[in-house]
């Protein structure tokens, strides 16, 4: 049985299309504000050493 990590990772990749449909809908202000966040949790995840939330949200970004 795979991990919540995992599946999550597997829905970002299957789902990316719909997700860039989404922040192609956003205004510059609000996608900067989206992308800024998402490296700030990155940053965050990564100090603290939680890798497995650090590749999830890097899937994310990307």
């Amino acid at each position: 049985m795979k991990n919540t990590t995992s599946q999550k990772i597997e829905e970002a990749i299957s789902n990316a299309e719909k997700f860039i449909q989404q922040m192609e809908s956003m205004d510059d202000r609000k996608l900067s504000k989206h992308i800024d966040l998402f490296r700030q949790q990155i940053e965050k995840a990564y100090r603290e050493k939680k890798y497995s939330a650090f590749e999830l949200l890097s899937e994310y970004e990307r």
